[in-house]
């Protein structure tokens, strides 16, 4: 394999194509986002880089020499606030175009780069989408999903006959060995301790972070230029979620359901505080539009185009309670505050 250049290492899902990438043999080339956690990248094997991702000469000095990039490092967020909108901006949308521009020009000569499922559309109906779903009838209306999907679409668009650029769009991504905390995880691990005390109606395609590691090296391989592919796993309800997760853990599942005008009310009032305090609200209702929709994705073209095949919900799930429950088994250290993963 040519020289691998990756952005977004120390997230969850980048620290996992690592490691994928690790042990078959590639030390890859990584550069960072300023946030990025460079503690978590002594526990793998990479080439470091001088400099982050929004600084154009370090990127020049990055792709020299390189023939692949895998593109991870995205501002992920449902937040609220000005300030964290144009950062997202920045980073996503101006960031990935700099990146591809410069690495075209430096020779690089494949890239695969992360969007996310709900760029694809969530559908008001219990049927998965693919990667040709009309995006004007399954809209997710939030700010962070239109920027990940105007930042594939752009992407997309360098395709050209010495440049082949594809795109890898993950959906909820469970999994063990995670440095940041990822959102999929959070769930889980608020489950198993007892903190989850409600579930609403919401449908979510199920990914293990392995799994789509395993798809963004084969997507390098052997993905066409200028598609997208989607990864995801079981197509499951909350309920069916939480009631397969409890099972599993030896807790209960809750049931009560709370009515959507109570949620609402009390999202909206995180949102006024938050704001008062001059802070990024963690939950929006703009969030609140993904409630009795499905984020369910068929893989078909992931399976029969790069060979992919996501494992059962279940082992991801048995292996990700076990890693909540006994971190310090793994090689990754938790960080105290979590983030959020790439998705």
């Amino acid at each position: 394999m040519d020289t691998i250049l990756l952005t977004g290492a120390t997230g969850f899902l980048g620290y996992h194509v690592v490691k994928k990438l690790n042990a078959a043999g590639v030390r890859p080339r990584v550069l960072e986002l300023r946030d990025g956690r460079p503690d978590v990248l002594d526990q793998l094997d990479v080439e470091r880089c001088t400099g982050y991702v929004d600084e154009p000469a370090a990127v020049r000095a990055a792709c020299a020499g390189v023939g692949t990039l895998i593109h991870l490092a995205f501002k992920v967020s449902v937040g609220s606030g000005q300030k964290l909108v144009d950062e997202m901006e920045r980073i996503n949308i101006a960031g990935t175009r700099q990146l591809l521009e410069t690495a075209a020009s430096s020779g690089v000569t494949r890239a695969v780069v992360a969007g996310s499922a709900l760029a694809v559309g969530v559908n008001k109906s219990p049927k998965p989408l693919d990667e040709t779903a009309n995006w004007d009838e399954h809209a997710f209306d939030l700010r962070y999903a239109n920027m990940r999907r105007q930042a594939e679409l752009n992407a997309l668009a360098h395709a050209s006959s010495t440049f082949a650029v594809m795109t890898v769009c993950p959906a909820f991504t469970f999994g063990p060995d995670d440095p940041v905390g990822a959102p999929a995880n959070k769930l889980v691990e608020s489950l198993i301790t007892g903190k989850l005390r409600f579930t609403l109606p919401i449908g979510f395609g199920c990914l293990d972070v392995r799994d789509f590691a395993s798809g963004v090296v084969l997507a390098a391989e052997r993905g066409r230029s200028g598609q997208r592919y989607l990864l995801s796993g079981e197509n499951v309800t909350t309920d069916q979620l939480l009631e397969q997760a409890a099972a599993i853990a030896g807790v209960r599942a809750p049931k009560f359901a709370p009515p959507m005008f109570l949620v609402r009310t009390v999202v909206g009032a995180l949102e006024v505080i938050s704001s008062i305090r001059g802070k990024s609200a963690p939950l929006t209702r703009e969030v609140l539009q993904v409630v009795g929709r499905y984020a369910w994705y068929d893989t078909t073209k992931a399976r029969t185009e790069l060979g992919w095949t996501p494992r059962p919900l279940r082992e991801t799930l048995e292996d990700t309670i076990r890693w909540l429950r006994n971190p310090v088994s793994t090689s990754a250290p938790r960080a105290r505050e979590h983030g959020a993963a790439v998705q």
